[in-house]
């Protein structure tokens, strides 16, 4: 009978006491699968945030976790008010189980088996003993100390103090703040240029994001440490305290760690981000070069060096960006892996149109159809070009229109260039009239090349030149070619030729017509000998050369 009570009241030490019907669970098997030994997850005894001990190990049919739970319970159940408290491990054993009674004033709270002790971290059942003691009686001392009001009201004060002075600091960096903005509002204009970019919008983007990016951190940091110094203050959160300041002081030697390891990769990057540079450098001062005709190349011409120079150093830190990739750090992290398939998917999806574009870029400026400056005709559009982009090419038409044409579309357009083979650029135009054959074709002649003198605009060297095209069943169709220097003003140089030519015929009596003969007339349609040079026709008319 004695052996009966001594055996039930270790049943309750080692189980806080579980109520009377058991909890059903099986242990798991260890990961080898063949030693045949039960293994357990560790279960933790916690107490006011505190680590009391760890259990690894079942009583019968009782689980560590279940154990754990009630040895909480019989902990929080210790009186307080008793000033001194004397915590102690006494060695004990029960049939098969070996192990220690955890006693506070000679009062048995809970029991320890050999078994939970983390043997495959080399403790020993002795410290496992003298940790949970140790932490026993510092949360014995903790809860007698969070029960004094002198602690509450020094640990409110104290609050009350780090609060005021965490306010005090982000007022002091919000005045800091705003005193910096009016600075760098008033700052100088002046543009930081490289090449024929201005950068200095960009650096002042980056300089803004930086100091956000920094009095943010700054914000984090005093509001992390003003909660760890609060928590601190009272005996019940000192373990949360304890933690912040644990995981600050880790993360910050992690990050001291990262970036002492990332020094040599970095030297790494910036010796070739500086090599790249220097091969740009060379490569762009070859190409200008031959952009500016001081360099001949029979494979290079001046106005596809600079489409070629934009490429070749496109390419040039392509090849820079892939041979530095691996030695950025963090490159080999899943995060950054995921990142760059990320960007790479986006990139893929929305750049199809895109490099369409840019490819139709490069037919433009490779088959040479037209420079900026000249006047074409691109589909149903005539204008001036004002601009070969990248993506798109710009147009000012006649009516100071601005067309954007898609590079890709010109890749499948018609263009016509009136300003390519001219000489002096000047564009060759022609205009057409039908006259019957009644009119002397020399007088004709006369007639709209006198109509082109008097038009502002029609260049007389070369001098314009009359073709009979075709001799028709009822008319002589006659075309003068002349030329413009300002092609752009074609339709207006047009207009008014048009109307010189009109004054002319109407001027020496020559009607413009095209006459359909219903029945043979009654005699011959010619022009009498004596009228063949009439005026403006001269005797010998010279030929003009277009």
């Amino acid at each position: 009978m004695c052996f009966v009570f001594v055996r039930c009241v270790f049943l309750v030490a080692i189980l806080g006491a579980l109520p009377s019907t058991a909890f059903s669970g099986q242990p798991f098997a260890d990961s080898a699968g063949a030693t045949g030994l039960s293994v357990y997850d560790p279960a933790p005894v916690m107490v006011w945030n505190r680590e009391i001990t760890v259990l690894r190990s079942a009583y019968e049919n009782f689980l560590p976790a279940q154990r754990a739970s009630k040895i909480t319970e019989n902990i929080l159940a210790i009186p307080s008010g008793q000033g001194k408290y004397t915590v102690e491990a006494k060695d004990g054993n029960l049939g098969k189980y070996n192990g220690a009674w955890i006693t506070v004033n000679g009062r048995t709270v809970f029991g320890l088996l050999n078994q939970d002790a983390n043997v495959d971290a080399g403790e020993t059942f002795d410290d496992l003993k003298r940790k949970t003691v140790e932490n026993l009686q510092g949360w014995l001392g903790a809860r007698e100390q969070q029960e004094k009001w002198p602690t509450i009201i020094k640990g409110a004060g104290l609050t009350l103090v780090a609060t005021m002075a965490l306010a005090v600091a982000v007022v002091a960096i919000i005045s800091f703040r705003r005193r910096w903005l009016v600075k760098f509002g008033t700052a100088s204009s002046k543009p930081i240029m490289i090449g024929d970019i201005d950068i200095k919008p960009y650096l002042i983007a980056f300089e803004i994001g930086v100091f956000k990016i920094l009095y943010w951190t700054i914000y984090l940091a005093l509001g992390y440490l003003w909660l760890a110094y609060v928590l601190h203050q009272f005996p019940y959160s000192q373990p949360w305290g304890e933690n912040l300041k644990v995981f600050l002081l880790e993360l910050f030697v992690d990050l001291a760690d990262g970036i002492v390891q990332a020094i040599p990769n970095l030297f790494t990057v910036l010796v070739i981000f500086l090599l790249t540079r220097l091969v740009v450098r060379v490569a762009s001062a070859f190409f200008k070069s031959a952009e500016t005709g001081t360099l001949t190349s029979s494979w290079l011409q001046p106005d596809t060096a600079r489409a070629t120079r934009r490429m070749v150093v496109v390419l040039i830190w392509i090849f820079a960006i892939v041979v530095a990739y691996p030695y950025i750090p963090g490159s080999r992290t899943e995060a950054f892996k995921g990142i760059s398939v990320f960007v790479g998917l986006m990139l893929s999806l929305g750049s199809a149109g895109l490099v369409g574009q840019v490819v139709g870029g490069l037919v433009v400026v490779y088959s040479r159809a037209f420079y900026i400056g000249e006047f074409v005709k691109i589909g149903e559009y005539e204008g001036t070009i004002k601009e070969i982009g990248v993506l798109s090419t710009k147009m000012q038409t006649l009516k100071q229109e601005e067309i954007t044409i898609p590079n890709a579309v010109l890749v499948g357009a018609t263009t016509v260039n009136y300003s390519r083979h001219n000489q002096g650029g000047a564009a060759i135009l022609s205009t057409c009239v039908t006259i019957g054959y009644d009119a002397p074709w020399r007088q004709v002649h006369g007639l709209l090349l006198l109509a082109a003198e008097r038009t502002p605009g029609v260049l007389q060297e070369p001098a314009p030149r009359v073709l009979q095209r075709s001799l028709s069943d009822f008319y002589v169709e006659y075309q003068m070619l002349f030329r413009i220097n300002q092609p752009e003003q074609r339709y207006m140089i047009m207009s008014e030729l048009h109307g010189n030519i009109q004054d002319t015929f109407n001027e020496y009596g020559v009607q413009i017509m095209s006459p359909h003969f219903v029945t043979q007339p009654g005699e011959a349609v010619l022009v009498p000998n004596e009228d063949w040079y009439k005026a403006p026709a001269m005797q010998d008319t010279p030929k003009s050369t277009a």
